[in-house]
């Protein structure tokens, strides 16, 4: 007896939610070896990102994985993670001469219930790189949306998470209380 066809990710992805999407290297294998493989990956978000219509409220690339919280407002999540992970491949394979998945299977979706949920799981995604191990403090990692918050700076790829209004009147007042929210979240968090 022949395998059952997976049921289309849109027929099971619910409208106007939001997202952890999490993608990950076969076999646990790295993905990104330098910064151009980084900085490739992010231009091709920005391109899926624009012609699917996602709201990309955080994210994070490390070595073997990537990470988003995102809303999809235009055909939802799976053509936007589709197009991501198939053009990202192609540049892969003939980048590095390789021959085979460079995906372990489809990427996860967990759908998200409420604005603390989605906020909570941005600190858990910019977290990332400091439970690691591989920097610091999560603004030493230049691939995540952490600073976007933290410092303010300007991304392309990042919507401005809709909680993160709650964190103060003025941007400079947000930036502090986000500061000061990672460093007690790292404090709890032990880092391997």
């Amino acid at each position: 007896m022949g395998a059952m066809p997976r049921t289309p990710r849109n027929n099971i992805l619910a409208p106007d939610s939001v997202y952890h999407l999490i993608g990950r290297g076969n076999n646990k294998q790295q993905i990104f070896h330098d910064d151009e493989d980084y900085e490739k990956y992010m231009n091709l978000m920005l391109e899926a990102k624009t012609r699917h219509r996602v709201f990309l409220y955080h994210f994070t690339l490390m070595p073997n994985h990537i990470h988003f919280s995102a809303k999809p407002a235009g055909d939802g999540p799976s053509r936007f993670m589709h197009d991501l992970q198939m053009f990202y491949a192609q540049y892969y394979c003939r980048k590095y001469e390789f021959i085979g998945h460079v995906w372990q299977g489809r990427f996860k979706s967990l759908r998200m219930d409420s604005d603390m949920h989605v906020f909570a799981c941005g600190n858990y995604i910019e977290l990332n790189p400091v439970r690691a191990g591989l920097v610091q403090r999560p603004e030493d990692w230049l691939y995540s949306s952490y600073c976007v918050y933290a410092f303010g700076e300007v991304h392309l790829l990042v919507d401005i998470d809709p909680y993160y209004e709650n964190f103060g009147r003025t941007p400079v007042e947000r930036q502090k209380h986000y500061q000061a929210y990672f460093v007690q979240t790292i404090v709890k968090t032990p880092v391997p």
